[in-house]
Protein backbone atom coordinates (compact mmCIF):
# COMPACT_ATOMS: atom_id res chain seq x y z
CA UNK A 1 0.00 0.00 0.00
CA UNK A 2 2.78 2.38 0.87
CA UNK A 3 6.38 2.27 2.07
CA UNK A 4 7.23 4.77 4.82
CA UNK A 5 9.47 7.54 3.48
CA UNK A 6 12.23 6.93 6.00
CA UNK A 7 12.35 3.27 4.94
CA UNK A 8 12.71 4.00 1.22
CA UNK A 9 16.48 4.23 1.71
CA UNK A 10 17.84 0.93 0.28
CA UNK A 11 20.49 0.85 3.01
CA UNK A 12 17.89 0.80 5.78
CA UNK A 13 18.07 -2.42 7.75
CA UNK A 14 14.98 -4.61 7.39
CA UNK A 15 16.12 -7.48 9.54
CA UNK A 16 12.94 -7.26 11.60
CA UNK A 17 10.65 -7.42 8.59
CA UNK A 18 7.69 -9.59 9.47
CA UNK A 19 8.89 -10.14 13.02
CA UNK A 20 6.67 -7.61 14.76
CA UNK A 21 4.11 -10.24 15.70
CA UNK A 22 6.72 -12.04 17.81
CA UNK A 23 7.26 -9.10 20.14
CA UNK A 24 5.54 -8.52 23.48
CA UNK A 25 4.29 -12.08 23.75
CA UNK A 26 2.90 -13.10 27.13
CA UNK A 27 1.77 -16.20 28.95
CA UNK A 28 -1.81 -17.06 27.95
CA UNK A 29 -3.50 -15.80 31.11
CA UNK A 30 -4.56 -12.21 30.36
CA UNK A 31 -8.17 -11.07 30.88
CA UNK A 32 -8.47 -7.27 31.00
CA UNK A 33 -5.70 -5.62 29.00
CA UNK A 34 -5.19 -1.86 29.35
CA UNK A 35 -3.96 0.59 26.73
CA UNK A 36 -3.50 4.35 26.82
CA UNK A 37 -7.06 5.19 25.79
CA UNK A 38 -9.01 1.92 25.89
CA UNK A 39 -9.31 -1.50 27.48
CA UNK A 40 -9.66 -4.88 25.79
CA UNK A 41 -11.01 -8.12 27.21
CA UNK A 42 -9.31 -11.38 26.25
CA UNK A 43 -10.54 -14.97 26.48
CA UNK A 44 -8.90 -18.28 25.66
CA UNK A 45 -11.16 -20.95 24.07
CA UNK A 46 -10.36 -24.65 24.38
CA UNK A 47 -10.63 -24.87 20.59
CA UNK A 48 -7.61 -22.60 20.37
CA UNK A 49 -6.91 -19.03 19.33
CA UNK A 50 -7.63 -15.82 21.21
CA UNK A 51 -10.98 -14.01 21.54
CA UNK A 52 -10.62 -10.23 21.95
CA UNK A 53 -13.23 -7.56 22.61
CA UNK A 54 -11.62 -4.21 21.81
CA UNK A 55 -12.79 -0.85 23.18
CA UNK A 56 -14.69 -2.55 26.03
CA UNK A 57 -17.12 -0.36 27.97
CA UNK A 58 -18.55 -0.45 31.49
CA UNK A 59 -21.72 -1.95 30.00
CA UNK A 60 -19.66 -4.77 28.50
CA UNK A 61 -18.05 -5.45 31.88
CA UNK A 62 -21.50 -5.55 33.48
CA UNK A 63 -22.83 -7.98 30.86
CA UNK A 64 -19.83 -10.24 31.40
CA UNK A 65 -20.13 -10.11 35.19
CA UNK A 66 -16.74 -8.44 35.59
CA UNK A 67 -15.80 -5.76 38.12
CA UNK A 68 -15.07 -2.58 36.15
CA UNK A 69 -13.50 -0.88 39.19
CA UNK A 70 -11.01 -3.66 39.85
CA UNK A 71 -10.98 -5.61 36.57
CA UNK A 72 -9.58 -9.14 36.62
CA UNK A 73 -6.22 -9.44 34.92
CA UNK A 74 -6.15 -13.24 34.71
CA UNK A 75 -8.29 -15.77 32.83
CA UNK A 76 -10.21 -18.57 34.54
CA UNK A 77 -8.08 -21.59 35.35
CA UNK A 78 -11.11 -23.83 34.74
CA UNK A 79 -11.36 -24.33 30.97
CA UNK A 80 -15.10 -25.05 30.98
CA UNK A 81 -15.72 -21.74 32.74
CA UNK A 82 -13.34 -20.05 30.31
CA UNK A 83 -15.27 -21.47 27.36
CA UNK A 84 -18.52 -20.12 28.79
CA UNK A 85 -16.88 -16.73 29.10
CA UNK A 86 -15.70 -16.95 25.49
CA UNK A 87 -19.27 -17.54 24.31
CA UNK A 88 -20.55 -14.45 26.12
CA UNK A 89 -17.65 -12.38 24.84
CA UNK A 90 -18.41 -13.40 21.26
CA UNK A 91 -22.01 -12.24 21.76
CA UNK A 92 -20.67 -8.71 22.17
CA UNK A 93 -18.90 -8.76 18.81
CA UNK A 94 -15.47 -9.92 19.95
CA UNK A 95 -13.02 -11.16 17.31
CA UNK A 96 -11.63 -14.69 17.30
CA UNK A 97 -8.00 -14.59 16.21
CA UNK A 98 -5.95 -17.62 15.23
CA UNK A 99 -3.45 -16.84 17.99
CA UNK A 100 -2.18 -14.06 20.23
CA UNK A 101 0.64 -13.56 17.75
CA UNK A 102 -1.83 -12.94 14.92
CA UNK A 103 -3.85 -10.54 17.08
CA UNK A 104 -0.75 -8.52 17.90
CA UNK A 105 0.19 -8.33 14.23
CA UNK A 106 -3.27 -7.11 13.15
CA UNK A 107 -3.21 -4.58 16.00
CA UNK A 108 0.12 -3.32 14.70
CA UNK A 109 -1.35 -2.95 11.21
CA UNK A 110 -4.21 -0.94 12.74
CA UNK A 111 -1.62 1.35 14.33
CA UNK A 112 0.08 1.74 10.94
CA UNK A 113 3.33 0.37 12.36
CA UNK A 114 6.04 0.57 9.70
CA UNK A 115 7.30 -2.98 10.26
CA UNK A 116 3.81 -4.44 9.94
CA UNK A 117 3.06 -2.50 6.74
CA UNK A 118 6.39 -3.51 5.22
CA UNK A 119 5.71 -7.15 6.12
CA UNK A 120 2.40 -6.95 4.24
CA UNK A 121 3.94 -5.24 1.23
CA UNK A 122 6.69 -7.85 1.06
CA UNK A 123 4.22 -10.71 1.34
CA UNK A 124 5.75 -11.85 4.63
CA UNK A 125 2.40 -11.67 6.41
CA UNK A 126 -1.20 -12.25 5.29
CA UNK A 127 -3.44 -9.14 5.06
CA UNK A 128 -6.18 -8.72 7.67
CA UNK A 129 -9.25 -10.77 6.79
CA UNK A 130 -12.74 -9.29 6.67
CA UNK A 131 -13.43 -10.56 10.19
CA UNK A 132 -10.15 -9.18 11.53
CA UNK A 133 -10.71 -5.73 10.06
CA UNK A 134 -14.39 -5.19 10.90
CA UNK A 135 -15.69 -2.70 13.50
CA UNK A 136 -18.60 -4.49 15.16
CA UNK A 137 -21.03 -3.54 17.89
CA UNK A 138 -23.88 -5.68 19.25
CA UNK A 139 -26.89 -5.02 21.49
CA UNK A 140 -29.16 -7.77 22.85
CA UNK A 141 -32.88 -7.05 22.83
CA UNK A 142 -33.55 -8.24 26.37
CA UNK A 143 -30.14 -7.33 27.72
CA UNK A 144 -29.27 -10.81 28.99
CA UNK A 145 -28.97 -13.20 26.05
CA UNK A 146 -29.82 -13.43 22.36
CA UNK A 147 -33.14 -15.28 22.79
CA UNK A 148 -35.17 -12.17 21.96
CA UNK A 149 -33.02 -11.09 19.07
CA UNK A 150 -30.04 -8.83 18.64
CA UNK A 151 -29.01 -5.67 16.80
CA UNK A 152 -25.68 -5.72 14.99
CA UNK A 153 -23.83 -2.92 13.22
CA UNK A 154 -20.69 -3.60 11.18
CA UNK A 155 -18.34 -1.22 9.42
CA UNK A 156 -15.14 -1.42 7.43
CA UNK A 157 -11.98 0.06 8.93
CA UNK A 158 -9.15 1.78 7.13
CA UNK A 159 -6.64 -1.00 7.74
CA UNK A 160 -4.22 -1.94 4.97
CA UNK A 161 -6.13 -3.23 1.94
CA UNK A 162 -9.43 -1.41 2.43
CA UNK A 163 -12.32 -3.44 0.98
CA UNK A 164 -15.47 -1.37 1.50
CA UNK A 165 -14.69 2.33 1.19
CA UNK A 166 -18.39 3.25 1.32
CA UNK A 167 -18.99 1.44 4.61
CA UNK A 168 -16.42 3.04 6.88
CA UNK A 169 -16.80 3.54 10.63
CA UNK A 170 -18.81 6.76 11.15
CA UNK A 171 -17.19 9.71 12.91
CA UNK A 172 -19.67 9.50 15.78
CA UNK A 173 -19.21 5.78 16.47
CA UNK A 174 -17.88 6.64 19.92
CA UNK A 175 -21.41 7.36 21.11
CA UNK A 176 -21.91 3.61 21.54
CA UNK A 177 -19.79 3.90 24.66
CA UNK A 178 -22.35 6.24 26.23
CA UNK A 179 -24.99 3.52 26.58
CA UNK A 180 -25.68 2.66 30.22
CA UNK A 181 -28.08 -0.21 29.45
CA UNK A 182 -28.64 -2.67 26.62
CA UNK A 183 -31.89 -0.87 25.80
CA UNK A 184 -29.98 2.37 25.29
CA UNK A 185 -27.39 0.55 23.21
CA UNK A 186 -30.15 -0.93 21.03
CA UNK A 187 -31.46 2.57 20.33
CA UNK A 188 -27.99 3.90 19.50
CA UNK A 189 -27.20 1.02 17.16
CA UNK A 190 -30.55 1.27 15.41
CA UNK A 191 -29.76 4.94 14.80
CA UNK A 192 -26.48 3.84 13.20
CA UNK A 193 -28.26 1.51 10.79
CA UNK A 194 -27.90 -1.74 12.71
CA UNK A 195 -29.48 -4.89 11.34
CA UNK A 196 -31.86 -6.96 13.49
CA UNK A 197 -31.59 -10.74 13.79
CA UNK A 198 -34.38 -12.72 15.46
CA UNK A 199 -31.98 -15.42 16.64
CA UNK A 200 -28.25 -15.83 16.94
CA UNK A 201 -28.44 -18.57 14.31
CA UNK A 202 -29.84 -16.07 11.80
CA UNK A 203 -26.74 -13.90 11.97
CA UNK A 204 -24.91 -13.89 8.64
CA UNK A 205 -22.34 -11.10 8.96
CA UNK A 206 -18.54 -11.17 9.06
CA UNK A 207 -18.19 -11.20 12.87
CA UNK A 208 -17.79 -14.23 15.15
CA UNK A 209 -21.07 -14.00 17.10
CA UNK A 210 -22.31 -17.51 16.28
CA UNK A 211 -19.03 -19.22 15.40
CA UNK A 212 -18.77 -21.27 18.58
CA UNK A 213 -20.99 -24.06 17.33
CA UNK A 214 -19.20 -24.67 14.04
CA UNK A 215 -15.73 -23.12 14.02
CA UNK A 216 -12.98 -25.74 13.69
CA UNK A 217 -10.05 -23.78 12.26
CA UNK A 218 -8.71 -20.25 12.15
CA UNK A 219 -8.94 -17.54 9.54
CA UNK A 220 -5.58 -18.44 8.02
CA UNK A 221 -4.84 -21.90 9.37
CA UNK A 222 -5.13 -23.94 12.55
CA UNK A 223 -6.18 -22.37 15.84
CA UNK A 224 -3.21 -22.23 18.21
CA UNK A 225 -4.14 -23.73 21.57
CA UNK A 226 -2.96 -21.90 24.65
CA UNK A 227 -3.70 -23.87 27.85
CA UNK A 228 -3.70 -22.07 31.19
CA UNK A 229 -0.28 -21.54 32.72
CA UNK A 230 0.34 -20.55 36.32
CA UNK A 231 2.33 -17.31 36.51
Amino acid sequence: MRTPRHLQNPNYTRAQLGQLAHSNTSTPTCRAVFYRDSVSIWAWPSLGGLVVLERATALDFDFLGLDSVSPPTCRDSDQDAEDDFCKRLLLLGAKWFDSEERYRFVASVAEDDDRAILALEAGKERPPTMMERRWVSVALNNGVNANNGLWVVEFETNLFGMQEKYNLVPDDAGKVGLAKTMDEKCKILKGMGAKFYSTLGDYDGAACLNMWEWKTEGELGPLLKAPFEEE
